[in-house]
């Protein structure tokens, strides 16, 4: 199908902000794993009553061992209060707690119905990543914690094209996720969905096998999301917008409801063939990288940025990406491109289809000069292209 070069194909690169300005640190960027909190005792000056609080204190500690249930932010918590599904039992008790306390739970009163939805804490100060889709026609946004807490939500802006939104409450020291990288994994590798159910407050844990990264979803209403990570799950989701982690907790995706098996069908050319092609129980999810570049330009300027080429275009057979139409006064009618050309290279990177066309423009921002390589006709030539916003 054809991809036009704007909203869904292109989008700029923002140079990263300093560590501590972004919203997500890659876990190579933290000084490790942050200890539980746990509980500080005053000690007395008479002996018998020092004895008497540390046997307490290990009866009690062999008692909270005894039951299965584990500390977080200084308040013990049992197990299943704070998760549920078949996949909790799978995640170390540190993993559960952090996560249980960063993946919140998102209520959407429209016009019609209420939804509950599922959200990623992403700053501590409230900023909390979702899906835009459901936000549509909200009169009100309540997000609740799993301590029981819940806060009014505004939002902070959206990028409909892919299925993503940043909302904000008024908090501050709030539990946070920490980003992963999926080019760590390989297929077949046991990953988690975690989202939050309707009814209670507990997370909701299975387990899933990571399948590709990499992939295009062509949705029926037209729509295309590109560099796609597909899961097999164990099971549904109780909410939209789960959260897709490795074992140690680490952020990898973001799923968007828009690839439900009833409203996609899957691009092969950008499936691995090694891959078992797609089942009703394979789920896609946005890359962490992709979802936290476009949450900092909404953060930073309250709107998604896009470097903008103008083309349509849609994958050619002998490979590249064939350009079916130019945009009047675009950069790439300026750069000579024309209806016909097949895109081989973006700044010596490979073209194979329009999927790599687009992610490959993601590195990219307004006003960046780029190297373009096509074939015409049978002949190789080469174009520079200055890149334009597209808001």
């Amino acid at each position: 199908m054809p991809f036009p070069d704007d909203p869904d194909d292109d989008a700029g690169f923002i140079p990263p902000l300093p560590q501590d300005d972004r919203l997500w640190r890659h876990p190579s960027e933290m000084d490790g794993p942050q200890a539980l909190s746990s509980a500080r005792y005053r000690r007395s000056s008479r002996s018998g009553l020092a004895a008497f609080i540390l046997i307490l204190v290990i009866a009690i500690g062999t008692g909270i061992a005894a039951f299965g249930t584990f500390h977080s932010g200084g308040a013990a918590h049992d197990r299943t209060a704070v998760a549920s599904g078949p996949g909790a039992g799978e995640l170390p008790d540190e993993v559960l707690a952090s996560l249980s306390s960063a993946v919140v739970q998102i209520t959407i009163d429209g016009p019609v119905i209420v939804t509950v939805t599922t959200g990623v804490m992403i700053r501590p100060d409230g900023h909390v990543l979702t899906a835009s889709d459901p936000l549509n026609d909200a009169r009100s946004i309540t997000v609740t914690l799993i301590d029981g807490r819940s806060f009014n939500a505004t939002v902070v802006g959206t990028d409909p094209s892919d299925d993503i939104a940043v909302i904000d409450i008024e908090a501050s020291g709030l539990t946070t996720a920490v980003a992963g990288d999926v080019g760590s994994l390989a297929q077949g590798d046991t990953v988690y969905v975690v989202s939050r159910t309707e009814t209670d407050r507990r997370a909701w844990v299975a387990s899933a096998v990571f399948q590709s990264s990499g992939m295009r979803v062509d949705t029926t209403d037209g729509m295309s999301l590109h560099d796609m990570i597909g899961s097999t799950l164990e099971a549904t989701p109780p909410t939209p917008s789960a959260v897709l982690c490795t074992r140690s907790g680490s952020v990898i995706g973001l799923f968007t409801s828009r690839t439900s098996a009833s409203s996609r069908t899957i691009a092969t050319i950008s499936v691995p063939s090694t891959l078992t092609l797609p089942t009703s129980h394979t789920e896609f999810a946005h890359s962490i990288s992709w979802v936290t570049h476009v949450a900092d330009d909404i953060i930073a300027t309250g709107a998604v940025h896009r470097a903008w080429l103008g083309i349509v275009s849609t994958d050619a057979t002998e490979g590249g990406a064939l350009i079916q139409s130019v945009s009047a006064k675009s950069p790439a009618e300026i750069a000579g491109l024309a209806s016909g050309d097949r895109i081989t290279a973006l700044e010596k990177r490979p073209i194979r289809n329009s999927s790599d066309l687009v992610v490959a423009l993601r590195h990219f921002a307004a006003n960046d000069s780029v190297t373009i390589e096509f074939n015409r006709q049978g002949s190789a030539s080469s174009t520079t292209v200055r890149l334009i916003d597209r808001t």
